[in-house]
């Protein structure tokens, strides 16, 4: 065999193994990137949430701590943005009660605060489910789901009353009653089925609670009892439907 030979021989070998290293150094770092960025992702979904939240509590302490009353899609049109028919740009919806309030705190308009960026939608098996393919998003306005029972009193168990809970009615422990959070939570706790894990981890999300901490979590459906309570417990509640 020829020195021509061996040599090209020994650059093939050292372009094999050189590739090799490569596979094995991409199959190492790929997933701890993919792993880091969800993490990134969980952070600011958390900071988004915090920031909401001190804008729950600027409208509750200008409205005698007493949640807006939201009669269609409360869950979802609680605040938020819109999408302009010219470039299919985000805007702050101003139309939703709680959007003037994080608009007023933050001093521009923050439409990231509204937007998760590990958001990939509410997806299930059958064609249509969920958001169709869309991220919540895109589809609602934002990709929080809030506690509709907050937003309309009736949802909550009291009766003839068109208006928001207030917190003084509220017995269950602020520390533990979730407002708001990824829309995870909707789906374990109703077990719907539908696929909202935006973070690859099961059943977990970020949950805003009304003492206004932000905690990420494993979901539990239908708590009664823990760290996470969706059904507020009243007290004694007596009014005439006057609103």
């Amino acid at each position: 065999m020829s020195c021509r030979a061996l040599r090209d021989g020994f650059t093939l070998l050292e372009l094999a193994i050189s590739l090799a290293l490569v596979s094995v150094l991409l199959a190492t770092l790929l997933p701890a990137l993919a792993s880091a960025r969800l993490a990134s992702y969980r952070e600011q979904s958390s900071d988004n949430q915090r920031r909401i939240g001190q804008a729950w509590l600027a409208y509750l302490l200008e409205h005698d701590d007493r949640f807006p009353y939201v009669p269609v899609q409360p869950a979802w049109y609680y605040g938020g943005v819109r999408f302009s028919t010219v470039n299919g740009e985000p805007f702050l919806d101003t139309d939703r009660p709680l959007t003037r309030y994080v608009a007023r705190w933050a001093g521009i308009d923050r439409v990231e605060l509204f937007h998760c960026p590990a958001d990939r939608g509410i997806g299930g098996e059958t064609e249509g489910v969920g958001t169709a393919g869309r991220t919540a998003f895109r589809a609602y306005g934002t990709s929080y789901r809030a506690n509709a029972k907050l937003l309309d009193a009736r949802l909550a168990g009291v009766e003839g009353v068109y208006r928001g809970l207030r917190k003084a009615e509220i017995a269950t422990v602020p520390s533990r009653l979730v407002v708001m959070g990824e829309p995870i939570w909707f789906e374990v706790r109703e077990r719907t089925g539908r696929d909202a894990d935006w973070y690859g981890d099961e059943d977990k999300g970020n949950l805003l609670f009304l003492d206004g901490s932000v905690r990420y979590m494993t979901i539990l459906p239908e708590p009664r009892i823990g760290p996470a309570v969706y059904e507020p417990r009243l007290v004694q509640v007596s009014e005439a439907p006057t609103e």
